[in-house]
């Protein structure tokens, strides 16, 4: 096959996922869009996207279609043009992961059907995948939509004095692989990247499994949030059980803390969240640290469980910590 016909199908297949022939230059969609060409360029930025010079016809209308969405939600006091910058940061980098991803899965169904070198066949292949993937991300989406927006509506409808959803009281957890960076040194990448999907897929189920829900994945660490103890204890002893593989290389450490925390673009942030970062740190393998409010918590909902005190911790920006080691009851 030659060059121009590899060209032509990057073509064909870049205006097949941006919908549309790209016939507007940056300048064109500002003015289209009655928007200033400064506030363009900075939501482009924070979107992640490449610069694009000023002459170059990179635009479709889909592009102005999106920007006169942002202007519509800012117009009805959904959020300030600096918020908008941030919701855009935020779901430029939950997309970006989410294209990486997809990108190397078209690739892998390419290579499988040994059309690699075909580019008619690999543009045939994004056409029929693309939309696939597109409504189930769409579905995946609602689905939790829904589920969180009910959350919201059972807040709104039992909390006196709600603040906007600027703070929540959770347990939060980590979870950290003992060792990995030994471990990584140890194993070829195909045998990591088999630890790591593991991991990644044991912690979401337990998490999900147990009411709770996973904020991020950091390689070895996941990070999740819980409305009370109970889950929180609960999802900790699930993970202990099920995430070590046979080779037991995977063995976990935990922290918990409990209280008020301030949730920001799917992320959360605070003091609780701090502490359990710390805890995690200093627990030893196989076990689950827990704060003194996640004690007085564990204690107040009754939980039958064992809590035994370690000596007081002194960590960056907390002194004299008082954790206990939390256990199923024996």
């Amino acid at each position: 096959m030659t060059e121009r016909s590899w060209s032509d199908a990057r073509r064909e297949v870049e205006d097949f996922l941006i919908g549309g022939e790209r016939t507007l230059r940056r300048g064109d969609v500002a003015e289209q869009a009655g928007v200033p060409l400064e506030r363009t360029a900075r939501l482009w930025s924070a979107l992640g996207f490449p610069q694009v010079p000023d002459d170059v016809a990179a635009f479709a209308g889909t592009d102005l279609d999106a920007l006169a969405r942002v202007e519509e939600l800012i117009g009805q006091d959904a959020f300030d043009e600096d918020e908008a910058l941030a919701v855009a940061r935020t779901l430029g980098q939950s997309m970006a992961r989410l294209a990486e991803w997809q990108s190397n899965l078209l690739r892998q169904v390419i290579a499988e059907r040994g059309t690699g070198d075909d580019p008619d066949a690999v543009v045939s292949a994004v056409r029929s995948l693309v939309p696939l993937m597109e409504d189930l991300q769409a579905y995946t989406w609602r689905r939790h939509l829904m589920v969180t927006a009910g959350r919201m509506m059972s807040s709104l409808a039992t909390d006196e004095g709600d603040d906007g959803g600027r703070r929540t009281t959770s347990a939060v957890g980590f979870a950290d692989i003992v060792g990995f960076t030994a471990l990584s040194r140890r194993i070829d990448a195909d045998e990591l990247r088999t630890l790591l999907e593991r991991f990644e897929g044991v912690a979401n189920d337990v998490v999900s499994r147990g009411g709770g829900r996973i904020v991020k994945t950091l390689g070895d660490e996941v990070l999740f949030v819980c409305p009370d103890a109970a889950s929180a204890c609960e999802i900790a002893f699930a993970l202990h059980d099920e995430v070590p593989d046979p080779g037991e290389r995977m063995v976990l450490r935990i922290g918990l803390a409990y209280g008020d925390v301030l949730p920001r673009y799917g992320d959360v942030y605070g003091p609780t969240v701090n502490i359990a970062s710390r805890l995690t740190s200093h627990a030893r393998p196989g076990t689950t640290l827990v704060d003194d409010e996640m004690t007085a918590a564990i204690r107040d909902a009754g939980l039958d469980v064992d809590l035994r005190s370690v000596p007081p911790l002194n960590v960056r920006g907390y002194k004299h910590l008082k954790p206990h080691v939390v256990r199923r009851s024996s």
